[in-house]
Formats: C-alpha cells, sequence, structure tokens
C-alpha cells in the first residue's frame, strides 16, 4: 500500500471511530451492529471492514479513544498531593459506570465485554495509566523492595471489583472514593 493511500485510511479510520463513538456511548458492544454504523456513517458495511477488521477491533479503538480522555482529565486534575490524585483517578473510573447504572439506559455498566477488552487491551495508554498509579504510590509508600507497578494493578483491579460489586447490587455510593482508599490502604481489619 502506497503512503498517499496509508494516510486516507488513517484519515478514514478517525473519522470513522469519531463517529461510532456517539453510537457505542448509546449502545455498548454487546447490543452494536455494523450495519446500524454503516447507516450512520452513509457507507457500506464492507467499507467499514476495509478499515477495521472486526466490530472487535473497532471498539477496541473506542476503548482506547475513552482511555485517553480518560488519562488527559487525570493530568488536567493532577496535585501534589498523591492521595487527592488517587481519588480524581477514582472518580472518573466510577463516574461512567455509576452514571450509566442509574440511568435508564446503561450499555457500559451491562456489557461484560467492556471489562473484558480493558483487561486485555494491549496499548501504551494502559501503560500510561499504570505509570501515573505507579507514581502516586511511590509517594504514598516508601518501601524500596516493592513493586510499584504490582501495587498499580492491584489498585486498579480493587478499584474494578468495587464497580462490578455496584453493578450487581447498588449500595449508597456517597463515600465510595474514600472507601475504595482506605479499604486498599488500610485494609478490612486491624489487628489490635
Amino acid at each position: 500500500m502506497n503512503k498517499i493511500n496509508q494516510e486516507i485510511n488513517k484519515i478514514k479510520k478517525e473519522l470513522y471511530l469519531q463517529e461510532s463513538i456517539e453510537y457505542f456511548d448509546k449502545v455498548g458492544f454487546k447490543n452494536s451492529k455494523i450495519n446500524e454504523i454503516s447507516k450512520i456513517l452513509d457507507i457500506s458495511v464492507g467499507t467499514i471492514y476495509n478499515i477495521f477488521n472486526s466490530k472487535e477491533e473497532l471498539y477496541l479503538e473506542y476503548l482506547i479513544y475513552k482511555l485517553k480522555g480518560f488519562l488527559k482529565n487525570l493530568e488536567n486534575e493532577k496535585t501534589d498531593d498523591p492521595y487527592n490524585n488517587l481519588a480524581v483517578y477514582l472518580k472518573y473510573k466510577y463516574e461512567i459506570f455509576i452514571k450509566n447504572n442509574e440511568s435508564e439506559s446503561n450499555p457500559i455498566t451491562n456489557d461484560p465485554y467492556f471489562f473484558h477488552t480493558l483487561d486485555v487491551a494491549n496499548h501504551p495508554i494502559v501503560d500510561d495509566i499504570y505509570v501515573y498509579l505507579e507514581n502516586q504510590f511511590k509517594l504514598i509508600i516508601e518501601e524500596p523492595h516493592i513493586s510499584y507497578k504490582h501495587i498499580a494493578i492491584l489498585f486498579k483491579k480493587f478499584s474494578d471489583g468495587f464497580i462490578e460489586s455496584y453493578i450487581l447490587e447498588p449500595y449508597e455510593i456517597e463515600n465510595i472514593i474514600d472507601h475504595t482508599i482506605t479499604m486498599f490502604l488500610n485494609g478490612l481489619l486491624r489487628k489490635k
């Protein structure tokens, strides 16, 4: 493929993705259909498949787009206080799930593929989010023999558990951010 065609396909990919974002926001992955996206774009299904090999690939690009926005929000609100930065991380992470779960339409929270794809996405943006978390834990926990990447991964998975728990059985969320941080750093039981 020559350089001009590569650039054209890059532009098409970006345009198709931009037009698909609102659709995926509304219906999620499981209920999405490429033929519906083709109607939105006013192109054929085959044209979409010329750019994206599958619906999964297009949805993965959507998730990467969302994660880039997530990281941008974190960087924009970053302070010198690592506890505050963890709270901001959780605010943005929880916001979409809780807001969607309280509304009539909640495609993301009812979409198990969303969690699965986030777990397997092998993209630098995921590493960037882990680095953000690692840097916060380096300021909180001063231990030379600890893996901060390990702590960042555990924190991400721990907060994923809060989301999954809320989806299965909604509960009072007023202090969910503080509860997450406190439970992660201090545990549930304290030795007397």
